[in-house]
């Protein structure tokens, strides 16, 4: 659940809805403010959206419920926010507004695609401003709520470093492409050498220059064939010691010669390797503290956000 409010400013993301008509049906009630069932909405097809997806692609009810629940819980928690930033005094200034309004205008093509956008929406700019300033309202609230995060200590810096060893260390990695024609396990000699001379003459225009992705999709066996002969990358250990073997043994761009495997013959070409990455406690320590110190401060802001909740009169008016 997104929980700072700017970041959704920066990205000019249209989660809120148009101001509510006289008639309109509320998804929700949080200490007397309706929500829109079309605020609601919007904020399902802005987070489709920002998925990727598409209404068409959830075919489990179930699914699409719990996407719609989220998407009205994030905007049940913007309004306690705002509301919270007004007793608190955390309104935006005029200028804060116009400053977050600006920013998010830059991010279209030009004045007159950003505001066929808000109207879309059902926005003027004048009440596309009353949006921004509860935005970015509710954003300095948040930021206030997360200062108040506890400390990260350095106990917890370590045992965050010890704990997550691959997120500090890595092999040793190759990138690289084969081609395979395989051999049955009781082939006879007669197709063992047809099969050899095959690969040979695939070996010969590899030689002369032809491009090996190319080759590999059309005469190879293997299930990567499609991307090229491209295999995923890998370290040592993760192959067979004679292909683990060769493999290393080549120069980025090499082609090898024929080697015989027990799937069959196969060629192979290196495009390139990544030293191993090794990143010591002391290296990481601020990093791992920046990203634990985050972490505690989205934990104790949605723990503001289910108090909020639970102390207000917050209704859910729809059967989700």
């Amino acid at each position: 659940m997104p929980l700072f409010l700017s970041a959704l400013l920066a990205a000019s993301a249209l989660l809120a809805a148009p101001a509510a008509h006289a008639q309109a049906i509320l998804a929700a009630s949080v200490n007397g403010t309706g929500i829109p069932q079309e605020r609601l909405e919007r904020g399902l097809e802005e987070d489709l959206r920002l998925r990727r997806m598409n209404l068409l692609q959830i075919r489990n009810p179930e699914r699409l419920k719990q996407m719609k629940r989220a998407v009205l819980d994030n905007l049940i928690e913007q309004e306690l926010f705002w509301q919270e930033a007004q007793k608190a005094g955390a309104v935006a200034s005029p200028d804060e507004v116009e400053a977050a309004y600006q920013a998010t205008k830059a991010q279209f093509k030009s004045a007159e695609a950003f505001e066929q956008r808000i109207r879309i929406e059902g926005y003027t700019p004048e009440t596309y401003r009353e949006l921004v300033k509860r935005q970015v309202s509710a954003s300095r609230y948040i930021n206030s709520v997360s200062a108040q995060a506890a400390a990260v200590t350095d106990a917890e810096v370590r045992r965050f470093y010890l704990d997550n060893p691959d997120q500090f260390h890595r092999p040793e990695l190759l990138r690289a492409r084969h081609i395979m024609i395989k051999v049955a396990k009781n082939a006879s000699e007669a197709e063992r050498a047809e099969k050899r001379l095959r690969i040979e003459q695939i070996l010969k225009q590899l030689r002369s220059g032809a491009d090996f992705g190319q080759l590999a999709r059309l005469h190879s066996e293997a299930p990567t064939k499609q991307w090229g002969g491209e295999m995923d990358p890998f370290a040592r250990g993760q192959l067979t010691k004679p292909l683990e073997d060769a493999f290393f043994a080549l120069a980025p761009g090499q082609v090898s010669d024929v080697l015989s495997t027990p799937e069959g013959f196969q060629i192979l070409k290196l495009e390139g390797r990544s030293e191993a990455v090794n990143v010591s406690e002391e290296q990481a320590r601020e990093r791992v503290r920046a990203y634990l110190r985050e972490i505690k401060a989205r934990q104790t802001v949605a723990k503001v956000g289910e108090q909020l909740r639970a102390a207000g009169d917050v209704r859910i008016l729809l059967p989700l």
